[in-house]
């Protein structure tokens, strides 16, 4: 079967298969789902999921999920997804977990994944310039690659699922920016800067904060970790006693500056994360944190399943879907907990 596929080397954002969802409290926007009869989304509305599928398989295919963060809750909620919908579309979905923090590990995964002929792989990459020779080990073996999340720097993908990062991360960064009167210094906690999804969220950040001119930011990676997170913000609190925000490209950074901040008894400082975890939607209800970009990882997981049981039963799929954000905040935090207590 021919392979309709789309070389990655340098990725923008382009045209959004999917709204990217506003501030909710400010009103459904162009494009939201269809809301409820009480005005408001409801979690299943929110969470959108029936976009590609449930899609019959023409034979009972055998899929590899790459799980490059197996103890992460954003990656586990996006596995749950996948595997429900696995189950769903009459497919096999089994996960690759890997165990270490090393890029050559997932190659080696990947090339194996190969030489076991799955008929899909559905990559969630730890890095995205090394895991290119496990994605070119998929595309001589004619073996379909579709990317969730996080898009490599190279090789032939069947479709890219993933938010649209820049955005996403330029609205946390106009959240901050007002939180602070547009003045003051600004912690970036970054990603793993090798990652595509970490640049994008930086320069998103940037995009928003750089036009105001007495905004600093102080741009330090907390490599998507919480430990990182809170001993980066620990020693910026020392150094920087003037700090007004914090901003962490992923939940787990934001949550450990929540508790660098809390052990200081700075809770003047406005932290804002990225992810949409239960675990910062919680840190909200409890006025830790001041926002946080939701990603859905239920849709990645789901869509990605679908868009691979599609593309294998000789459909045309779309190259790119955006799976949208949302901005949580105190105000609308409830229907948030709400749609990730029910997925």
């Amino acid at each position: 079967m021919r392979l309709h596929r789309r070389r990655f080397f340098v990725v923008t954002a382009g045209a959004a298969t999917l709204p990217v969802l506003g501030r909710l409290s400010a009103g459904a926007q162009e494009g939201t789902p269809a809301s409820s009869p009480t005005g408001s989304p409801t979690p299943e509305e929110l969470l959108d999921l029936d976009r590609f599928g449930p899609v019959q398989a023409s034979r009972a295919y055998r899929l590899a999920f790459m799980q490059p963060y197996p103890n992460n809750e954003f990656w586990q909620r996006l596995q749950r997804a996948a595997e429900n919908r696995a189950q769903a579309d009459g497919v096999t979905l089994e996960v690759i977990a890997l165990g270490s923090n090393e890029v050559a590990d997932q190659v080696s995964q990947m090339e194996a994944a190969v030489a076991q002929q799955y008929d899909g792989i559905i990559l969630g990459t730890i890095n995205a310039a090394g895991i290119v020779p496990g994605v070119q080990a998929a595309n001589e073996a004619n073996i379909p690659v579709l990317a969730v999340d996080t898009a490599p720097a190279g090789g032939e993908l069947i479709n890219l699922s993933q938010t649209d990062n820049v955005p996403a991360a330029a609205t946390g960064g106009e959240f901050i920016a007002e939180a602070i009167g547009f003045a003051g210094k600004v912690l970036n906690l970054q990603g793993d800067m090798g990652n595509q999804t970490a640049q994008a969220r930086n320069e998103g950040l940037h995009q928003a904060l750089d036009k105001y001119p007495d905004i600093q930011v102080i741009d330090q990676s907390a490599h998507w970790t919480q430990e990182e997170g809170l001993a980066i913000t620990e020693n910026v609190l020392t150094s920087d006693p003037d700090l007004k925000a914090v901003f962490g490209a992923n939940d787990p950074a934001a949550l450990g500056a929540v508790q660098a901040c809390k052990a200081a008894g700075r809770s003047d400082i406005v932290i804002v994360g990225f992810d949409g975890n239960p675990s910062a939607f919680e840190a909200i209800k409890a006025g830790d944190l001041a926002a946080d970009v939701a990603q859905f990882p239920e849709r990645m997981g789901t869509y990605g399943v679908d868009l691979m049981v599609r593309h294998l039963n000789g459909e045309e799929i779309p190259e790119f879907v955006d799976t949208g954000t949302a901005l949580v905040t105190a105000e609308n935090v409830d229907i948030f907990l709400a749609m990730v207590s029910g997925s």
